[in-house]
């Protein structure tokens, strides 16, 4: 039986590694099947992350990084029966590569439809604050700063209305909060799936 196929969505600073953690187990327990956690970009990460790119080659190289990832990782793990849960996926695409062929595409690739789309509502202020806690170095998308993420959580909670995904507010919400909502809202979805 294929695995759940499970995305989590958000601007940088939103909680999705600390939530998808947490979904992990709890994903185990509801659908009593092995769980496996996956980011992106994860084959070509460093020069995604870390050069200054022209826009559309940027696109391009996110959509290979996807369908090595999906080719790689994702598909034969749901096809050998495991769960997956992917930070980020298509919609990370819309909102940052906002390039008017993004979605376009998108589409020729025919990347695997996920089972649900969690995307974490944030403000950008708050996950500014949330970036510089981390005290990690800060990547190229990161660096923007407040205005880029104003944008990119405009353009995101525009495709999260249009896909009808699983919404959850984390403004003022702790992490156990958070997974909290997440985890019920998923259970209703994956209950009326069955």
């Amino acid at each position: 039986m294929r695995g759940k196929f499970i995305v989590l969505e958000g601007i940088d600073g939103s909680g999705k590694s600390t939530q998808a953690k947490k979904l992990s187990s709890w994903l185990e327990a509801f659908t009593q099947t092995p769980t496996i956690c996956t980011y992106e970009p994860n084959i070509f990460r460093e020069i995604l992350l870390n050069h200054t790119l022209n826009k559309f080659t940027e696109l391009l190289i996110f959509l290979a990084d996807r369908n090595e990832h999906a080719s790689r990782i994702i598909l034969p793990s749901l096809e050998a029966g495991y769960n997956v849960i992917c930070e980020r996926w298509n919609a990370s695409t819309l909102a940052y590569q906002n390039t008017p062929t993004a979605q376009s595409l998108i589409e020729l690739c025919n990347f695997p439809k996920p089972d649900a789309e969690i995307y974490l509502d944030i403000s950008p202020e708050e996950a500014v604050k949330r970036i510089r806690k981390r005290g990690k170095m800060a990547d190229k998308f990161e660096v923007q700063g407040l205005p880029y993420l104003t944008e990119v959580l405009s353009r995101y909670r525009e495709i999260s209305q249009e896909r009808k995904m699983i919404r959850v507010k984390c403004e003022g919400l702790t992490e156990d909060e958070t997974f909290t909502e997440i985890a019920q809202k998923l259970g209703e979805k994956l209950c009326q799936s069955r």
